[in-house]
């Protein structure tokens, strides 16, 4: 990435670009303690401990003292370079992933190398998306061109998944730089290999032939900086994480091969066998065996690493399979599917390795495949066999339901409480879907809404694919709101009830009104309850919840978390920021109660209703 001698945390505070120990290849976080990481020529962008927008007023973004994040306070209106900010390291290839949170109405953007704009925006609500919406890929510009026609090759995101102003949203970019002959000349453009925002792919391989409008320079370059926009409104950023492939990738040479053919087994010491072919090839290939089943064959080669570090090998076989790097195995010998993957990890020095990879295949029902992937310090993951040989992980047309109308889906849900917590399963799930491309799961075995997502509705493959398992997955962004009951009583630092033991709940299912959009139906606590849920602007969710002649002392719980944020008498900000719940009265007379390290937001149901809104 760099070339003096300095520690990767010195290279980001005084801007020179080096490497010097191994771990710096790897992802790397920007520290927020101060602005030295960046240039700047004004005094709108700031280090600071927090941020919050007011979701309800147009570009106004406050903060908090501290260190971790970073706040562009500007005016709309004030136009200029000046405002912008640039980074002081310089990149080709990089992967980068940041947070980020915009004021209403807030317009910014981040270009890789200086020159290819990934726009930021706030287009919460917009059922559809354009190239100058949040993760869109923003157009080239051609002043020459007529009127209408100047802006070109704008691409737009997949779905529009941005959350709501003021809310925390996650980004993730996956950037090929321009390629150069020795010459200078541009022999291959830039390459947007993914972009990942709120957790949903919404660019694929999405080529760009020159720079996007407003770039630092008019044509491509090698190595360029990074640019984040800050005259258009006002945003905040943290959790800046970068991987700056800057190196050679490791090679792969002098391929040989042997293959016997036969009911051999796995173990079989093929060293006293006369092999049935022995030949050269470019790139590894199963496609060397005269036939299909009944196989084995070792390849040996030179693999040489160019740069002193780790390597991760991924190998994909079908049978039983090993891969050796000196002689010693990385991967061990294990019988998997045609369509898994196994990775073996090791340290490498700098030069030429032996390399050995062993495959032996005796079931028939299973295609043969061969694939070899291999990452390393400063370069990106690349496949070392021909394109025909491997074959992508569990192959299988994906069966899709789409939401044309409200749409209701009845399957198992899995989910988790968070990243790492064990996957749960709602096995009673009713998940509904609407064209607005909002979308909810009811769990009707608790009477709570278990999770909302943006984007499109369901996959159904696991439910109906071969035997199926039940289950189906969100195609959106998901915001995961939890699996206990809403109605229960809390007192003190009573727990709040995991399940509807000593509730009395008994599920009534659902009735449609006539646009089929549902009302859930149960009784708890000795009373009736309804539950309906609607999508309100195409932005969020609005729930009523009545309960007839309520028990004394019931509350609801809407939201729990490990915090959860007063921002006026009627908005809360629940898990850092990640979705609101606005109280639609604000004599409804709110509580947050912390027990157990987290915190719960609790209303009282005396009057028999509990009407409030889901943000996100």
């Amino acid at each position: 990435m760099f070339k003096v001698t300095c520690t990767f945390l010195q290279l980001i505070v005084c801007g020179i670009a080096i490497i010097v120990t191994q771990s710096a290849y790897a992802q790397q976080p920007i520290p927020l303690d101060n602005l030295s990481a960046f240039t700047t020529q004004s005094n709108n962008w700031k280090i600071v401990g927090g941020a919050s927008a007011d979701i309800s007023k147009e570009n106004v973004l406050t903060t908090t003292p501290g260190k971790g994040v970073l706040a562009c306070i500007h005016e709309k209106g004030k136009y200029g370079n000046q405002y912008e900010l640039i980074s002081n390291f310089k990149h080709g290839d990089l992967d980068i992933e940041m947070d980020f949170m915009l004021a209403k109405g807030s317009n910014s953007g981040i270009y890789l190398q200086g020159n290819y704009e990934v726009q930021l925006f706030d287009s919460w609500g917009k059922k559809g998306a354009k190239y100058n919406d949040c993760g869109g890929i923003y157009e080239r510009w051609n002043d020459s061109k007529p009127e209408g026609e100047k802006g070109y090759e704008g691409y737009a995101p997949r779905f529009n998944v941005a959350k709501a102003p003021g809310l925390w949203q996650n980004i993730k970019i996956s950037y090929q730089a321009p390629r150069f002959d020795a010459n200078g000349k541009k022999v291959s453009n830039a390459v947007f290999l993914s972009i990942i925002l709120n957790g949903v792919t919404i660019h694929e391989n999405v080529e760009v032939s020159g720079p996007t409008r407003g770039s630092l320079t008019a044509e491509d370059v090698a190595m360029g900086p990074i640019r984040i926009q800050g005259d258009h409104g006002s945003l905040a950023i943290k959790n800046i994480v970068i991987n700056n492939f800057d190196k050679k990738p490791g090679t792969l040479t002098d391929l040989t091969y042997k293959t016997y053919y036969g009911a051999l087994s796995e173990t079989e010491d093929l060293t006293k066998m006369t092999p049935a072919e022995t030949g050269k090839s470019e790139a590894l290939s199963w496609e060397i065996l005269k036939e299909n089943n009944n196989y084995s064959y070792v390849y040996t080669g030179r693999y040489n690493a160019p740069t002193a570090g780790e390597y991760n090998f991924k190998l994909q076989a079908s049978g039983n399979s090993y891969l050796k790097i000196d002689g010693k195995l990385v991967i061990d010998a294990q019988w998997k599917n045609n369509n898994e993957f196994r990775m073996g990890t090791v340290n490498l020095k700098e030069g030429d390795h032996t390399i050995e990879i062993f495959n032996n295949k005796k079931d028939g029902w299973m295609r043969p495949v061969l694939g070899l992937w291999v990452s390393g310090p400063g370069f990106r993951e690349m496949a070392f066999h021909s394109k025909s040989s491997a074959m992508p992980a569990g192959a299988t047309d994906p069966i899709l339901i789409t939401a044309g109308t409200n749409t209701i889906t009845r399957s198992f849900m899995d989910f988790r409480k968070d990243d790492k917590g064990k996957r749960q399963r709602a096995v009673h799930a009713v998940s509904v879907g609407s064209p607005t491309n909002l979308h909810y799961t009811y769990d009707m075995d608790k009477g709570t809404v278990l999770q909302v997502w943006r984007g499109e509705f369901l996959d159904a493959t696991p439910m109906w694919h071969d035997r199926g398992d039940g289950s189906s997955r969100p195609r959106g962004s998901v915001t995961l709101l939890g699996d206990d009951m809403l109605l229960g009583k809390a007192s003190g630092k009573t727990k709040w009830a995991t399940d509807t033991t000593g509730s009395g709940y008994r599920p009534k299912g659902y009735v449609l009104d006539d646009q089929d959009v549902p009302t859930f139906q149960y009784q708890a606590f000795g009373s009736t309850v309804t539950d309906y849920v609607s999508v309100v602007n195409n932005q969020y969710f609005d729930r009523i919840v009545r309960v007839n002649n309520p028990a004394k002392g019931l509350v609801a719980r809407l939201a729990d978390g490990s915090n959860i944020e007063k921002l006026s008498d009627v908005l809360y900000a629940v898990d850092n920021k990640s979705y609101y719940i606005q109280l639609a009265d604000k004599n409804m007379k709110p509580e947050i109660r912390s027990i157990d390290g987290r915190q719960e937001l609790l209303v009282p149901v005396s009057n028999g209703e509990v009407k409030y809104s889901i943000l996100f």
